[in-house]
């Protein structure tokens, strides 16, 4: 396990917070590996306090799983998971989508096409980290808009979940020299956003409706492969 302190003034708990979730996504804490609070506050020079209460934090959003006489690991996610995640970001996120692209203006557009940019220039240079933020900076450039707290609050906790998931999808892509995938997603998210700069708000749910459920397939995928 791999931790990075930084130096930014912030509490214990959410160093710790943030620590964990880079690490985990990262791919330094793989999914089923078990947490040790001591080690982990050793790592970051912290006390097991905060490292206790970032863990309950990632426990709410389904990133690590607490066991009775085991403590925490890592989540790992079963397609029965993965379906009923996708299920309730279907139902979650295709509404705050929808509430988002009414308050969506010209500048918000702008900041999605930036961050495809910034995403496809990632996937030139195998960038995965690079990768993952511009995927996740390209949705919430009109998610952010939503104007709805708790759905909004709701959609980042599935994201959330998922996020470490996601990036061991790319990395094994990366490894493999596979970018076929990775090139499509950016067709997808090219289309969406054009999409949108031509008014076609309609067109444009459509296509992130679609893309969602190529997301669902990706991760049946890396599940399957991950059996074998």
């Amino acid at each position: 396990m791999v931790l990075k302190r930084t130096s930014l003034p912030r509490t214990a708990e959410a160093v710790a917070l943030a620590e964990l979730r880079d690490a985990i996504v990262r791919g330094d804490l793989p999914a089923g590996a078990p947490i040790r609070q001591s080690a982990a506050a050793e790592e970051l020079g912290l006390s097991v306090i905060p490292v206790r209460e970032a863990l309950k934090t990632l426990a709410g959003e389904g990133i690590v799983t607490y066991i009775p006489q085991r403590g925490y690991t890592v989540t790992e996610l079963s397609p029965r998971s993965v379906d009923d995640i996708f299920r309730i970001r279907e139902l979650l996120e295709g509404e705050a989508e929808r509430n988002a692209s009414v308050q969506l203006r010209p500048e918000g557009i702008a900041v999605m096409r930036v961050a495809l940019d910034d995403q496809r220039a990632a996937v030139a240079s195998v960038d995965v980290p690079g990768v993952i933020a511009g995927n996740r900076r390209f949705h919430f450039a009109l998610l952010d808009h939503c104007d709805n707290e708790w759905l909004l609050r709701f959609v980042r906790q599935l994201w959330e979940a998922l996020e470490p998931h996601r990036a061991l999808s790319y990395r094994r892509a990366a490894v493999a020299g596979d970018f076929a995938r990775a090139e499509a997603i950016l067709a997808e998210h090219d289309s969406i956003v054009t999409a949108f700069e031509g008014g076609e708000t309609a067109l444009a749910l459509r296509l992130l409706a679609d893309h969602r459920s190529g997301g669902l397939a990706d991760f049946h995928r890396l599940l399957t492969s991950a059996g074998n």
